[in-house]
């Protein structure tokens, strides 16, 4: 009964710092994660070497789906939901409980109206996004994708629940929801896809979507927020956020034709490099999604209300504080990746049904999107702060300066190359790079960075202790690996691979330490704060 009453007053219990709240979606991010690799790997096992063109077919499925999920729903929270909710809760609940059901309804309309002629043209839609797949992976790939429509409509339902949880400084429950949705998809490769092939995982995508959603109800419900089944523009918010999400809408367009271009260009190489190049980038937005959009999603609320009572010094300072932090992190992370990056393919994908030759493949895909890393905790960061200052415009223009790069870096070295996947990774790095460098300019003259030289420094004092630790990191998986362990072994895989880590990271931290780096004096901080929150 103690137990079960603990459990309860930790979901309802609101996060209300920036530390507390990205504690939470760290976690949870982390175990999510986890689950997907886990996800991953036992779908590639299932499929990869019997039906590698099925596999292909599934992973380019969600190409439809998510394109008009984010188009909508994703330019619709991140850039404008969140920060007017947020300004109306605080002056009228009423009006911020109407408009927030009158976005929600207006959404979910527009959606099924697109998915039901998306549902339709779901082949010839295929063929134009992946025009290098024979005829049988099209129909497959359209069947796959009219079953995942479905899933979205869930997902829009579920993700505007997880934004007002948000702004009430609620993240425990709406943060398991991927879990549970991850958990779902496990369950169901190994008790639908025996009886139904790929398409029982698709099944197990959209049970695991409904629960996605399902699980925040009785939260939302605690919480106070009133739904009600209103369709009207008059509210003003409604017509704000609308306002506000149309270049953010824009600028996911421009991602989104980024991704499509990437499928694109991908499914004209041989069978599998689609799903090999899926498997990189999923082991590469790990530690952005970590690090990056946790920090992001929980400062959000936070800048806004700073710049809404017109405190610009302290929206600087978080937002410096927030970059370099998630530097200090990521920096190391990348150097490791790149240092153990077969090890760390092993690990999360390697089986006996996943060829060797896949293998050594994603690993060197993977060491050439190792730059994404460091850039997507920039990008991230950044991009939120341009949204609590309410410019959506111009992470629009960057990020279709990001597109042009990819698509013309793609073209060339693909044309030019025999790189295959790895030309993929080399034009999305520099991409990345391109676009955080450019969103750090432009936001040090928005709000007047001059005062960022200590930073640079710090950032000096990180990138030498990088050095470090990823020396000792090379000198421990090198000697570890030729005098100590059989490494043909998965347990012998981990353990050299978490050796590695330990050495390189803990040299990294007392590198840190003493240069006396302020960041490692804030994780010291946070990580005794840590343990206060745990207890």
């Amino acid at each position: 009964m103690s137990f079960h009453f603990n459990f309860k007053s930790i979901l309802a219990q609101r996060q209300k710092s920036i530390f507390s709240a990205t504690v939470v979606l760290a976690i949870t991010f982390l175990i999510s994660a986890l689950l997907g690799f886990l996800r991953t790997r036992f779908l590639y096992s299932a499929f990869f070497k019997c039906c590698v063109l099925e596999l292909d077919a599934y992973n380019a499925a969600f190409r439809i789906p998510d394109l008009i999920f984010k188009l909508l729903v994703t330019g619709a929270l991140s850039a404008s939901f969140i920060p007017v909710f947020s300004s109306l809760l605080h002056k009228n609940k009423k009006e911020a409980y109407l408009t927030a059901s009158a976005v929600i309804n207006l959404l979910l309309i527009i959606f099924v109206i697109i998915s039901v002629f998306a549902f339709i043209f779901a082949t010839p839609l295929s063929k134009i996004i992946a025009q290098g797949f024979s005829s049988e992976q099209i129909q497959l790939m359209a069947n796959l994708t009219r079953i995942l429509l479905l899933a979205q409509i869930f997902f829009l339902v579920s993700n505007f629940l997880t934004a007002i949880l948000q702004v009430k400084q609620n993240f425990i429950l709406p943060a398991l929801s991927p879990i549970i949705y991850n958990l779902t998809i496990i369950i169901s490769i190994f008790t639908l896809a025996p009886l139904c092939g790929i398409h029982g995982v698709v099944y197990g995508a959209v049970i695991g979507a409904f629960f996605h959603m399902a699980i925040q109800f009785p939260a939302i419900f605690k919480s106070g927020f009133v739904y009600s089944p209103v369709l009207s523009l008059k509210f003003h918010g409604v017509r704000d956020i609308i306002r506000l999400m149309v270049p953010r809408t824009l600028s996911l367009g421009l991602s989104e034709i980024e991704n499509t271009v990437t499928l694109f260009f991908a499914s004209s190489l041989t069978a599998g490099s689609l799903s090999l190049l899926n498997l990189a980038l999923q082991l590469i937005y790990l530690p952005s999604r970590i690090f990056g959009t946790t920090v992001g999603q929980a400062s959000l609320p936070v800048l806004s209300k700073n710049v809404a009572k017109n405190q610009l010094d302290l929206f600087r300072q978080t937002v410096r504080k927030a970059i370099l932090q998630g530097l200090y992190i990521t920096i190391p992370i990348a150097a490791i990746t790149l240092i153990d990056r077969l090890a760390i393919v092993r690990i999360a994908f390697g089986s006996k049904q996943f060829p060797w030759s896949a293998t050594l493949l994603t690993a060197h895909t993977l060491a050439f999107l190792t730059p994404v890393i460091i850039c997507q905790v920039v990008i991230q960061i950044l991009i939120r702060s341009f949204y609590a200052l309410h410019d959506t415009k111009t992470p629009f223009k960057i990020s279709a300066l990001s597109l042009g790069v990819n698509v013309i870096f793609s073209y060339l070295l693909l044309r030019f190359t025999n790189l295959g996947i790895v030309a993929l990774a080399i034009a999305a790095s520099s991409a990345n790079l391109i676009q955080s460098l450019t969103l750090f300019t432009v936001f040090l003259k928005r709000v007047n960075g001059h005062d960022w030289r200590g930073s640079y420094i710090n950032l000096l004092k990180i990138i030498l202790a990088t050095g470090v630790g990823s020396f000792f990191a090379w000198i421990a998986i090198k000697i570890l690996d030729l005098f100590v362990f059989d490494t043909s072994r998965t347990i012998n895989v981990i353990v050299v691979f978490a050796l590695s880590v330990l050495f390189g990271l803990s040299s990294f931290i007392f590198t840190t330490s003493l240069l006396r780096s302020p960041e490692y004096e804030h994780f010291k901080s946070y990580f005794k704060r840590l343990l206060r929150f745990f207890s």
